[in-house]
């Protein structure tokens, strides 16, 4: 997918994550100045920065912290048996257990460490490497952690504080993209965009919270299939799979099954001849066979959607009664005919 990742200017692919994550208003509300980021590190240090600073004007959350400490005076629960044992060495204290508001929670540690790591990447600017690091600053009383990849789903927010949400997610893409050199005092950039079997999962997921999201005709809803066979024999140990499909929409009309494939070409070349990709249509097919079989009086369609890359195919085709459309978006283009796009491919036939 090296093709279509090298044309897509970056802030349409941090667009096309906000919508993933299904963040894309809170992403808006951060401003990544006024001049374009070169590179993903580079946009991803703005966002965090400018969300940081955001979150220093209303307040940087503070959480409940268990403490254990020896005091002159109860506070909190006495721990009856780490009192005992002061008591038996002649210390007058009581070994209190007492919870305390601290900014020295999870998600503020998580947020100082990755403004650290930014300031360190590769071509970051001067500038932005500085005004990173005096972020930091502001975290004084914030432990410093060793970021790890599983410390990212420990993190666990409320209502009060989903300004954090985006930065949490930022801060993770910005962990997967920088990797730690052999002396561990810097970072190199891992481009992951190139991940195919990561942005397949973007990709799906952009288009689905797309859809949720910028259009109120359709229901986007999850849809899993069970085959409509009937069973001829005792096939002994395993069964049949279900099938889970990308996007559903559905509405008192239609019902489209959408299937994305973010793969470098649309068409594949058979014996000289260029033509779609066998195993997508017949994917595409078994869901709108099996799905029709809950409801014969639903009409359901299908689409197959590609990032536009090495071709742009946009044809439709009516197969055994099914509505069939194979077509690409162009996600180098500016964002609102992305927008566009999408919206005009799930309008009615004409």
């Amino acid at each position: 997918m090296t093709d279509a990742v090298a044309h897509i200017p970056i802030e349409n692919i941090y667009y096309l994550f906000c919508y993933a994550w299904d963040r894309f208003e809170e992403a808006i509300t951060v401003q990544v100045g006024g001049s374009s980021s070169p590179d993903l590190p580079t946009l991803l240090a703005k966002v965090l920065l400018n969300g940081t600073r955001t979150l220093l004007r209303r307040g940087v959350d503070r959480g409940y912290r268990l403490h254990d400490e020896d005091l002159a005076t109860l506070r909190g629960q006495i721990d009856l048996g780490q009192t005992l044992r002061l008591r038996s060495r002649q210390t007058r204290r009581l070994h209190c257990r007492f919870d305390e508001l601290s900014y020295d929670v999870l998600h503020n540690q998580i947020l100082k460490a990755s403004l650290q790591r930014l300031a360190r990447a590769p071509g970051i600017e001067p500038s932005i490497a500085r005004e990173l690091r005096q972020a930091v600053q502001q975290f004084s009383s914030v432990s410093d952690i060793r970021l790890e990849a599983g410390v990212f789903s420990r993190v666990h927010l409320h209502r009060n504080i989903s300004g954090y949400g985006l930065l949490m997610r930022v801060a993770e893409l910005a962990f997967h993209s920088l990797l730690p050199t052999e002396d561990g005092k810097r970072f190199k950039f891992h481009d992951v965009l190139r991940d195919e079997r990561k942005m397949a999962a973007v990709f799906e997921a952009f288009v689905r919270n797309f859809y949720r999201r910028e259009q109120s005709t359709f229901a986007v809803e999850p849809l899993l299939l069970n085959w409509n066979a009937e069973q001829l024999s005792d096939g002994g140990e395993g069964r049949l799979p279900a099938m889970r499909v990308d996007v559903f929409l559905r509405s008192h009309e239609r019902r489209i099954i959408v299937d994305t494939k973010y793969y470098a070409d649309a068409l594949q070349t058979y014996r000289g001849a260029q033509t779609y990709h066998s195993g997508h249509l017949y994917q595409l097919f078994a869901y709108l066979r099996n799905a029709q079989g809950i409801n014969a009086a639903d009409r359901y369609d299908g689409m197959l959607l590609y990032p536009e890359a090495r071709s742009r195919p946009d044809a439709c085709y009516r197969i055994h009664g099914h509505s069939i459309r194979i077509a690409t978006v162009n996600l180098a283009q500016p964002w609102w005919f992305i927008e566009r796009r999408l919206l005009e491919l799930i309008q009615p036939d004409k």
